[in-house]
């Protein structure tokens, strides 16, 4: 699901013209805010309060749309804040959870149940490797997608996530954008059945 909305796409959901959903925002009952560009956004939260406040009913694309889960695994803080400021910046709304080592990661896993898994490889308790191996062995997880996220930057360690069953390898450091691109393509395969990149 979207973090934000354009005008038009506003307009277009609630059936109005460009024109009203842009007087509303001049009214200020409609909170928006500016793109570097000078575009107006409209936030998925501050819609959904207008509407109500109004008494126009929610779109059908809040009904039927899912928030993707994402389980970060990481003991590194810098990093964990990292990871997490990039999935808040999606375009999409991603639901997140976290583990600090490997033993909490297993549990999350059964309790968040998430649609997919940032997984560091150096953890204190098991290490990445060991987790994905062990989450590829089971029925239940086999066929949630594992992103590798680690400062063991060799091809060797590359091959060796591959071959545990990770379904992508992103050495440390990477971009915002390239984290972005990985998760978004991890996400949006059918996952019947794992694939290596």
């Amino acid at each position: 699901m979207k973090n934000y909305y354009t005008t038009q796409q506003v307009a277009d959901m609630v059936g109005v013209s460009l024109a009203t959903v842009n007087n509303w925002i001049k009214a200020g009952t409609l909170s928006a805010f500016k793109t570097p560009g000078g575009h107006n956004r409209i936030r998925v939260e501050a819609l959904k309060t207008f509407l109500e406040e109004n008494h126009i009913p929610l779109p059908p694309v809040f009904q039927t749309e899912n928030i993707p889960k994402i389980l970060v695994v990481e003991d590194d803080e810098d990093v964990r804040d990292f990871i997490i400021t990039v999935l808040e910046e999606l375009e999409y709304t991603v639901e997140k959870e976290i583990a600090k080592d490997g033993f909490s990661a297993g549990t999350k896993v059964l309790t968040f149940k998430p649609d997919l898994v940032i997984l560091d490889v150096m953890l204190p308790g098991l290490d990445g490797f060991e987790i994905c191996h062990r989450l590829k062995s089971e029925s239940a997880t086999n066929r949630l997608p594992i992103l590798m996220f680690s400062a063991k930057a060799q091809e060797i360690d590359r091959n060796t996530g591959l071959k545990v069953g990770a379904d992508d390898y992103l050495p440390k450091p990477a971009s915002p954008a390239e984290i972005v691109n990985r998760v978004e393509k991890l996400l949006a395969r059918d996952n019947t059945a794992p694939t290596a990149q």
